[in-house]
């Protein structure tokens, strides 16, 4: 088989680069390792939230571009930030010219727009019939008509690199092994997440210990065969992803939602020496990071009191209260924090003294001496002052990892030295250099994928065309 562009997953990314170069005059094909036509992805099981860097991406250029740059410390590439800021209105004009529908909620998703029909509010997996699904099998079906090649069942094993250049994949399917021959290959199969090894090697001292909050398709495929093919890696260290119910390792019922990023963000996690260890006011992305990297990841709690829990009920997308009760995860309450902290298993002097500090620097307005320093942030901290208390047990959990394979502005992927591989792409989270830094900054799933396919697949055609009028001369 030999096509022009060559997709490798099936996703948001993959899905994006071959229809846009199929309207291009392109020949294209994705393969897909999943067998059935509604086969799991991240893309198809999202919220569907649209945003860059947590901002409509109608802002003006400049806001977003220096929006980008803020979230992640400067950890995010300059070129790519522009890159983003500048496309990301025309990208999300190709997702509703393709067949995606909007709509936006002011008590969801920060009133950002979220593909329709958005997903229930309550705990759990909530994917058929939603916006994500049915853009994805819109995005199949429009791939199809135009002449496009859709190869589930079929697994991407390694690149054909020749001379330096890309020119194929090698893949595994159904009738066996196959060779792909391609002018562009564009990895598109997500992040590492899956990848326990290179998890506990990048992100997790106990990566069996953080809560599987996707799919588990993202093995981290296409960085391997990347970096076989002399790519570089970058910003491996950071993950997107939201603070769980401890419960959600064994209950299927308490993920993806609900996430107990606000309650955590509003008042103080603690570990099991009951000191907090983080700056809970950055949010739920850099705190599930933290968690993460602890030695007992799984011994952290939220402490709260009930004004805080009463607010739970209209925060988030799914609020987590009643829904954490309701889905069978674990909250515990007491008339005392003494009480409370026997119930949980830790020192009631040491919760008490981590309480009064915290409560302390609230009231005199000095979070920034509390160690670590608190900052005041998109949820207001709040005292825990008010009868009952409670305590929820926490875990990390991962919905995608945000580094990969090191890009330019055009999607190209890059070796070390800074120079592309002629031929090869990467796009979506496969793709590294956007995302990350201390706090974990997020610029968002969805973006990614759609600007890195269109780029990917915009840049593949010019490079068809220059290599045509070479050929012609």
């Amino acid at each position: 088989m030999k096509v022009d562009l060559l997709a490798v997953g099936g996703g948001f990314a993959g899905m994006t680069a071959a229809n846009r170069a199929l309207e291009l005059g392109l020949s294209a094909a994705v393969v897909e390792r999943g067998v059935a036509s509604d086969y799991m992805c991240n893309s198809r099981v999202s919220t569907g939230a649209v945003h860059c860097a947590m901002r409509s991406v109608d802002e003006p250029e400049t806001a977003l571009f220096e929006r980008i740059l803020e979230m992640t410390d400067g950890a995010a590439s300059p070129e790519l930030a522009r890159c983003f800021a500048a496309n990301a209105q025309r990208a999300f004009a190709w997702a509703e010219r393709v067949g995606a529908r909007f709509a936006r909620d002011p008590d969801r998703c920060y009133g950002l727009p979220m593909m329709a029909p958005p997903r229930e509010m309550r705990a759990g997996l909530d994917w058929p019939g939603r916006g994500p699904h049915v853009f994805l099998d819109i995005l199949a079906r429009s791939l199809r008509r135009a002449g496009g090649t859709l190869l589930l069942g079929t697994e991407a094993r390694s690149l054909i690199v020749e001379r330096g250049v890309c020119v194929g994949c090698e893949v595994g399917g159904p009738e066996g092994p196959a060779r792909i021959e391609a002018g562009a290959v564009v990895l598109a199969d997500g992040g590492y997440q899956a990848d326990l090894g290179r998890l506990g090697r990048h992100i997790a001292k106990r990566p069996e210990a953080v809560v599987q909050r996707n799919t588990r398709t993202g093995r981290g495929d296409g960085a391997r065969m990347a970096e076989q093919a002399g790519a570089a890696l970058v910003g491996l260290d950071r993950f997107y992803g939201h603070v769980l119910s401890r419960d959600a390792m064994a209950e299927a019922g308490l993920w993806p939602y609900p996430q107990l990023d606000a309650i955590c963000a509003s008042s103080i996690v603690v570990d099991a020496d009951a000191r907090r260890f983080t700056d809970e006011g950055i949010g739920g992305i850099h705190i599930a990071n933290m968690i993460a990297g602890l030695d007992r990841p799984l011994d952290c709690w939220a402490v709260f009191d009930d004004a805080v829990w009463d607010r739970a009920r209209s925060t988030d997308i799914v609020p987590p209260n009643p829904s954490l009760v309701e889905a069978g995860g674990a909250l515990h309450t007491a008339p005392t924090l003494d009480a409370l902290a026997a119930g949980i298993g830790l020192d009631p002097d040491a919760l008490r003294a981590t309480v009064t500090e915290f409560n302390d620097a609230l009231r005199a307005g000095r979070l920034d001496a509390l160690t670590p320093p608190r900052r005041d942030g998109g949820h207001a901290p709040r005292p825990i002052a008010a009868a009952p208390f409670h305590a929820a047990p926490l875990a990390a959990g991962i919905t995608v990892t945000m580094g990969g394979v090191a890009v330019d502005e055009r999607a190209r992927v890059l070796r070390p030295d800074g120079v592309p591989i002629p031929g090869l792409y990467a796009a979506g989270s496969t793709a590294g250099g956007m995302e990350g830094g201390p706090r974990a900054g997020y610029i968002g799933g969805l973006i990614k994928a759609f600007v890195l396919g269109l780029a990917a697949a915009e840049t593949a055609a010019a490079s068809c065309a220059f290599r045509s009028k070479e050929g012609d001369r």
